[in-house]
């Protein structure tokens, strides 16, 4: 049992409940409404929780009973929606985060925040694209299979434009189009900021309730992506401006991947910040700006990306570790 789960009735039973707490919170949110946007935020935490507090097989059992309930009822669109959005990136996530054991040993040693955050963006770019191929062939064009949107976008963009909330020079069809093709992506970076966000939540619930099996991580320090991750991004920001399907793919790459350099610049502000008397002051306002404007993760991202290439918080290291001297 390279997770440490624990086959157990107890455990079992732990899981179960999970697996219906988790497709009673989905099916609250394909009701939608209020409710249902609110409770769309906390859909990955019970399978977040269990897999941290009681092993991985348990958190895969919770997600596997979720996925067949909501499959059942209300849809089986539902839970394939639910597997792809919610079940699967959040077992990976957690997967990642213990080390991706296999074979008894643990295959990833280092930088285990930033796998944790690139698991979900992987599967849910992949999931998207996806999407995003079948719907352009299914459909004859990816425009067709975004109508409905681009419908309700030109509605809500007519009625500013009449009220001169966006001014006169602003074109409802031509910025309708533009919002249509950004859902996808926009879907894409989005619920990684919640799977992160559950990753984060479930794993401090699990060490409250000291059923956390690994040692909390500096995650301003250990928080470090891969290399390609960069290259990625920039061949996303290109791909961005084709047009056809390849634009939306370009744009999926770019927002998910840039979000992911946005939280290792983040780390870097962290560490930075790490001593400093203003620190919580400081961290206080960034999120604060981040919360109320959105646009300034940009400056993150950056950071993110110059520090894949820079190494800031290795010279920081270096700079405060102290120097032995030789004896004469």
């Amino acid at each position: 049992m390279p997770d440490k789960s624990v086959f157990s009735w107890p455990h079992f039973g732990v899981s179960i409940l999970a697996g219906l707490a988790a497709a009673t919170i989905f099916a609250v949110v394909a009701r939608g409404g209020l409710g249902g946007l609110v409770f769309a935020h906390l859909a990955p935490l019970p399978l977040t929780i269990v897999a941290f507090g009681f092993g991985l097989v348990h958190g895969a059992t919770a997600a596997i009973l979720a996925t067949i309930i909501l499959s059942v009822w209300p849809h089986p669109v539902i839970g394939m929606g639910y597997a792809l959005l919610v079940a699967a990136p959040a077992w990976l996530a957690v997967y990642a985060a213990s080390g991706a054991p296999r074979g008894g040993r643990d295959v990833l040693t280092r930088n285990l925040p930033g796998w944790a955050a690139l698991a979900p963006a992987a599967f849910l770019s992949l999931a998207i694209i996806l999407w995003i191929v079948v719907a352009s062939i299914s459909f004859g064009s990816l425009d067709e299979a975004l109508n409905p949107i681009r419908a309700r976008a030109f509605i809500l963009l007519d009625i500013l434009v009449k009220e001169q909330a966006l001014g006169d020079k602003i074109d409802p069809i031509t910025l309708s189009g533009s919002v249509a093709r950004a859902v996808p992506a926009f879907l894409a970076a989005y619920g990684l900021l919640i799977h992160v966000a559950n990753l984060w939540l479930g794993a401090r619930i699990a060490q409250i309730s000291q059923l956390l099996s690994r040692p909390w991580p500096d995650i301003a320090r250990e928080f470090r992506l891969p290399k390609a991750v960069g290259g990625l991004f920039l061949a996303g920001l290109a791909l961005a401006f084709f047009a056809g399907p390849v634009g939306p793919v370009g744009l999926v790459l770019a927002l998910t991947l840039g979000l992911l350099l946005a939280f290792q610049g983040l780390a870097v502000t962290h560490s930075f910040l790490r001593g400093s008397r203003s620190s919580v002051l400081v961290l206080s306002i960034i999120y604060f700006t981040l919360g109320i404007l959105g646009w300034p993760i940009v400056f993150f991202a950056a950071l993110g990306l110059a520090d894949l290439i820079f190494n800031y918080r290795n010279r920081i290291t270096d700079a405060t570790t102290p120097t032995t001297q030789k004896p004469d």
